[in-house]
């Protein structure tokens, strides 16, 4: 069993290291707030929308691996998404949106997208 979860960790992270390999530019939160505005992201292409939902299930995926290793080692999770709550790549779109657009805490424009999806998970679902 810990054998299949190290080879699912390398898995996820060796698919997030080609995903990141193959991008123009650092996946900065400036860089994501400026391509949301781009007409290619505006038109709503299916193509266009899956990249986006694919990568953020990607970033997602590894964190909630991180969770359960984390817990498994009595140690403490990085949020606590309720085990009834199932997330898709549409669902990882809008918590990033909403932290991303508000206007109290705003985050770094040097942030990465990554970085900004775990606090906007860890807003989202905080560990009490």
């Amino acid at each position: 069993m810990r054998t299949l979860r190290h080879l699912v960790t390398a898995y996820f992270m060796f698919l997030m290291m080609i995903a990141s390999a193959h991008a123009d530019e650092p996946r900065t939160v400036a860089i994501y707030k400026q391509h949301t505005q781009s007409p290619d992201h505006k038109k709503g292409n299916f193509d266009h929308l899956t990249h986006h939902m694919l990568y953020l299930s990607g970033v997602a995926d590894a964190y909630k691996i991180m969770n359960i290793r984390r817990t498994a080692a009595d140690g403490h999770p990085l949020y606590c998404q309720p085990f009834d709550v199932s997330l898709n790549g549409n669902d990882y779109i809008r918590i990033l949106d909403l932290s991303l657009n508000h206007p109290e805490a705003p985050l770094p424009d040097d942030m990465t997208v990554a970085e900004a999806l775990l606090l906007a998970l860890q807003e989202e679902f905080p560990c009490k």
